[in-house]
């Protein structure tokens, strides 16, 4: 079960957020409930938990600064933030601190918190979930139960790489214009409509079982099944997944077998796009990552948050670590670490194999390492190559922010009321670190870019309108006229009457 932590100051919302689901049907569990951050961070140091759902403003330490600490420590499950209507910017500001999702307190139903859980399970906890025998019902999934298919069977379980950038091509509508084509693609292949049932978990998982025949050849005939899947889905839909495949399985045994595929999935990216993770292959190597995740884990937090204070020292401690292990127990540390960071993209949406131009096989990569010190060197290298990509994908998003900022201004510039402070809370920056940021990406302050817009949207309308000036003063955000008249001539150097006159004499 994932453990789950409440923290808000009212005792009537954390009761509520108890008693409206049964969490144990979604695969979670409340561990614990506090009042305020401060206890819940003292807690959570020394009780890992895979979900925080916490209250914005409390009197003690507020949620902002609980979820900024718990990542800066290298501690931060997976968030969501609980805030009033008008705490918008609150929320805004817990995203980029690494906040999932946000509930609204005069929202809170039990239709919009088990939605909340299925999008978790969906999107952060798939090997999770609701109940096993839940999970291959409606839509266009097909209509089959694991536990109930009689004799032995292979379990694979597919996830679509790369799931941001799909997203982004395939639209809103998922189902029919993703999930849909997927499985009728599967369905005529002839060996899966005669000896197999495919169903859809989500837009993004699919599972097949496939009968079990001889036992001696089924391992090269579920892997040849499973690899001409991939090849269907890339070459019609060029649509990369992996896969995960276990041995063949009986009844309660089947939900089992899928069990361990979706912790199996944790390892493809070490094979890079389109991988394919055997049970009989890489069960020790499962082994290996879930007995070093907890002790990982504040390294992998930084290394993905671009912190570099606490990447320095958490490097120099594996670092250190490697050295004193032999070459193979190294190589297979050094996986389990990369497999850990892939995780931590998946968390969060975002694209592991985007840090490099091209696909990379780690495994492969690293096993043509002649030796320990090759390793090192090799590690070193690629710390420094994550660290500086995440700190430019963290800048891009600033950018990003930047010009979502100057499309609000030239949407609103017509407000006499806009100002920094209005801008910088739609965009989620605190005032003072928005103005800077501004000045850098813009090339010029907050002020002069408004006043500039606004002087330009005045003199066109100069010349395509017969607007009197204290009508175009107003249009562009000026209530006092003679401020827009002085205004004006400070960026033209000449009046708005003068301007008018040069335009008209010009057409």
């Amino acid at each position: 079960m994932n453990q789950v932590v409440i923290v808000d100051d009212d005792m009537i919302v954390r009761v509520t957020l108890r008693s409206l689901v049964n969490w144990e049907d979604f695969g979670f569990t409340v561990a614990a409930d506090f009042h305020g951050g401060r206890p819940a961070l003292e807690y959570l140091r020394s009780h890992p938990a895979d979900l925080l759902i916490t209250d914005m403003k409390m009197p003690d330490l507020d949620g902002i600064s609980l979820i900024h600490t718990l990542r800066t420590e290298g501690r931060l499950p997976v968030v969501v933030a609980l805030s009033g209507y008008n705490e918008f910017a609150l929320v805004r500001q817990a995203f980029l601190e690494g906040a999932f999702d946000y509930l609204l307190k005069s929202d809170l139903t039990q239709a919009s918190l088990q939605e909340l859980l299925k999008k978790l399970n969906r999107q952060i906890f798939p090997d999770s979930g609701p109940k096993k025998e839940d999970a291959f019902t409606g839509g266009e999934r097909l209509n089959f139960r694991l536990e109930e298919l009689e004799g032995a069977w292979g379990v694979a379980l597919f996830e679509i790489d790369e799931v941001q950038k799909q997203t982004a091509r395939f639209g809103e509508d998922l189902e029919e214009m993703l999930q849909k084509p997927v499985l009728e693609l599967a369905r005529q292949i002839p060996r899966i409509a005669a000896r197999g049932h495919l169903a859809a978990v989500d837009p993004f998982h699919y599972v097949l079982a496939y009968r079990a025949g001889d036992p001696v050849q089924y391992r090269s005939t579920i892997l040849s099944v499973v690899r001409q899947l991939q090849a269907v889905w890339m070459d019609f839909m060029n649509l990369p997944m992996s896969a995960a495949v276990s041995l063949p399985a009986e009844g309660d045994g089947l939900l089992q077998a899928l069990e361990l595929d979706s912790r199996l999935l944790y390892l493809a990216p070490l094979s890079g796009r389109r991988a394919v993770c055997a049970a009989w292959e890489r069960q020790e190597e499962l082994e290996v990552f879930f007995r070093e995740e907890t002790g990982l884990e504040r390294l992998v937090s930084a290394w993905y948050g671009a912190d570099q204070v606490v990447l320095s020292e958490e490097r120099e401690w594996f670092l250190s670590r490697l050295e004193e292990l032999d070459f193979s127990q190294a190589l297979s540390l050094c996986l389990i670490l990369i497999a850990l960071l892939a995780r931590m993209f998946r968390r969060y949406s975002d694209d592991f194999f985007g840090l490099f131009p091209d696909d990379v096989d780690y495994r492969e990569k690293l096993g043509r390492l002649s030796g320990k010190r090759e390793l090192l060197i090799w590690m070193s290298n690629y710390f420094r190559w994550v660290a500086d990509c995440m700190e430019k994908r963290r800048d891009s998003r600033s950018s990003d922010l930047i010009l979502r900022a100057k499309r609000f201004l030239a949407d609103n510039y017509a407000n006499p009321e806009l100002t920094l402070g209005i801008v910088a809370d739609y965009v989620g920056l605190n005032e003072k670190y928005f103005s800077s940021r501004f000045t850098r990406e813009a090339g010029c302050t907050f002020s002069a870019y408004l006043t500039e817009l606004r002087m330009q949207k005045a003199k066109s309308l100069m010349g395509a309108t017969d607007l009197k000036m204290y009508e175009i003063s107003q249009r562009v955000g000026y209530h006092n006229t003679e401020h827009f008249n002085r205004t004006f001539k400070k960026t033209f150097g000449q009046s708005p009457g003068d301007c008018r006159r040069a335009i008209r004499e010009k057409v």
